[in-house]
């Protein structure tokens, strides 16, 4: 359109003086209008990439401009006037030529503002310098056609830059949209792995179990003999373990673990891990190493000791022969702590799947000797929340490094009493008050005792309590559990036990609201001194309390 009406001025001029000007002009525009037209066909042809955009958009920009400045140069060849008719002729098409711009260029207003000026601004020049009434209304049209232009064209800059806003955002909340999508599939197939492998590695167990039991209660005292009950023994130690893993993993994706961050020293806790696990090593052979000096960091003891207990687990587990070793090291201002083992290692591709649930790593037949695959997953959860940065290196059949970091701290550690070693100390006619508003549970437990020698008294709740302690029992250690039926708790009960005989009796309160340290019972319960342990509770656990109140 730019080029036809250049054409119509040509032809309208073309008689006048100045003719050899006007076809060099007309020449020079066609050479540009062809141009343009052959570079927007190579251009939709090539489909150029996004970074060689600004390049064509160079060059567009460039070409619109030149045919602005061949359009106003036309009124700087002629500056005598002409007849009326053909400057009404000039003036129409240039003001159509510029209006027709508001088109196309609206989206890049500095260009449009340049044609403009490079159009309108010469013809209004020219009107200026012939002078006369009819030519002073020409540029005071000439100028008007510009603003009105100008404005039109930056209200449509305007509504085409909003609109394009909401065009991105609706994209990026599209992306946005996909990407969660994305995110609940990949969760829903985790969910469903998930609880496939759950549902094999709780049912193993129970299967065993209920097997076993059988065997004990059809064959009596043959099966006793035998090894069945140290099989239903593991067999609910590992069904306690796995349960243990899933509360821990749901409380932590729950954010219901909240980090008690202090300062404590690093070498005491990582013998600490190590001298649980020393039993462990030396049954297969092997040398478990720490090196560490005396560090002090800052973070969760208590967590950061379940994660250095799960790394080391793991790598005694995976390690047939040789050595595993705890070692710290300062960098900057961090600790780094490593987890190396001799075992058979993990391969390159499996790397980013060894901190998936129940995923395992040379156990495809679930042999829960080796685990069942949420120990990893436990530990980079707490690793997130404690920013402890995990990371593995390994070499298949040479064995693989854990690392992670904490960071160093000057203050001085909390003081952490030494853990006391279990003792075999008798328990006959040691007295034992129980308290459990379960049946199952509260037989079980008095059975326990009992078979260990233990007087023991039983009771639902704390007015059954405070009945046995009328009728003359003195108990010496109290076992209870954290809420009882009727809204009674395990601390009131304990409470009770101690008001009634003056003195500050051992107490153990079993919860099942397993590491909630924040519920308003579990704090009754340390502020009264009372020793809380989660259920499930190991025979061994009880044992270790009784040998310390008992050995004490």
């Amino acid at each position: 359109m730019t080029t036809l009406g250049a054409l119509i001025l040509y032809g309208a001029f073309r008689s006048g003086e100045g003719f050899d000007a006007a076809d060099g002009w007309m020449l020079a525009f066609v050479f540009v209008g062809v141009a343009r037209m052959a570079g927007a066909r190579r251009y939709h042809r090539l489909r150029p990439a996004r970074d060689r955009l600004h390049r064509w958009a160079a060059w567009a920009f460039g070409t619109i401009l030149l045919q602005g400045v061949l359009l106003g140069s036309l009124s700087l060849i002629w500056l005598q006037p002409a007849t009326p008719e053909v400057e009404s002729l000039l003036h129409i098409v240039a003001a159509t030529i510029v209006i027709g711009a508001t088109v196309p260029l609206p989206p890049f207003y500095p260009v449009l503002v340049a044609f403009v000026v490079c159009v309108m601004g010469p013809l209004a020049l020219r009107d200026l310098w012939i002078a006369g009434t009819y030519h002073l209304t020409l540029a005071a049209l000439v100028v008007a056609t510009s603003l009105y232009t100008l404005q039109g064209g930056r209200q449509q800059a305007r509504a085409l830059a909003q609109a394009q806003a909401e065009r991105r955002k609706n994209a990026a909340l599209i992306e946005a949209l996909r990407r969660e999508n994305q995110r609940a599939e990949q969760a829903q197939d985790a969910k469903t792995r998930f609880f496939a492998a759950a549902n094999h590695d709780l049912r193993q167990p129970l299967h065993a179990m209920g097997l076993l039991a059988h065997t004990l209660n059809e064959n009596g005292a043959a099966a006793r003999s035998e090894d069945v009950p140290a099989r239903l023994v593991e067999c609910v130690d590992s069904m306690a373990q796995i349960v243990d893993e899933l509360i821990e993993l749901a409380q932590v994706d729950a954010a219901a673990v909240v980090p008690r961050l202090e300062a404590f020293a690093l070498d005491a806790l990582l013998r600490e891990v190590a001298r649980t696990h020393a039993l462990q090593a030396t049954h297969k052979g092997l040398q478990l190493q720490v090196d560490s000096s005396a560090l002090t960091v800052r973070s969760d003891r208590r967590l950061v000791a379940r994660v250095l207990a799960n790394l080391l687990s793991n790598a005694l587990r995976y390690t047939p022969q040789g050595m595993v070793r705890l070692a710290s090291r300062v960098q900057g201002d961090r600790v780094e702590v490593i987890v190396q083992d001799s075992g058979i290692g993990i391969a390159e591709h499996e790397l980013s799947r060894i901190f998936e649930e129940f995923y395992q790593v040379g156990n495809p037949a679930r042999d829960r000797r080796l685990g069942v695959g949420l120990g990893l997953a436990t530990v980079k959860r707490l690793s997130d929340l404690l920013d402890l940065r995990v990371q593995v290196q390994s070499t298949p059949g040479q064995g693989s490094v854990f690392r992670i970091t904490l960071p160093l701290c000057d203050a001085t550690p909390s003081p952490i009493a030494a853990p006391a070693m279990p003792q075999d100390t008798p328990l006959t006619r040691r007295r034992v008050l129980v308290v459990e508003d379960d049946a199952d549970s509260r037989a079980a437990l008095t059975g326990l005792l009992s078979a260990w020698g233990c007087d023991v008294r039983s009771a639902q709740d704390v007015a059954r309590t405070r009945q046995h302690l009328a009728d003359g029992f003195q108990p010496e250690a109290v076992l209870a559990d954290l809420r009882l039926a009727g809204g009674d708790s395990g601390v009131d009960a304990v409470i009770a036990v101690r008001a009634w005989l003056g003195k500050e009796l051992p107490a153990l309160v079993l919860t099942g609201d397993r590491g909630d340290r924040g519920d308003a019972q579990a704090q009754r319960a340390e502020a009264a001194g009372v020793r809380l342990l989660a259920k499930p509770v190991k025979a061994v656990q009880l044992r270790a309390f009784l040998g310390q109140v008992f050995g004490a």
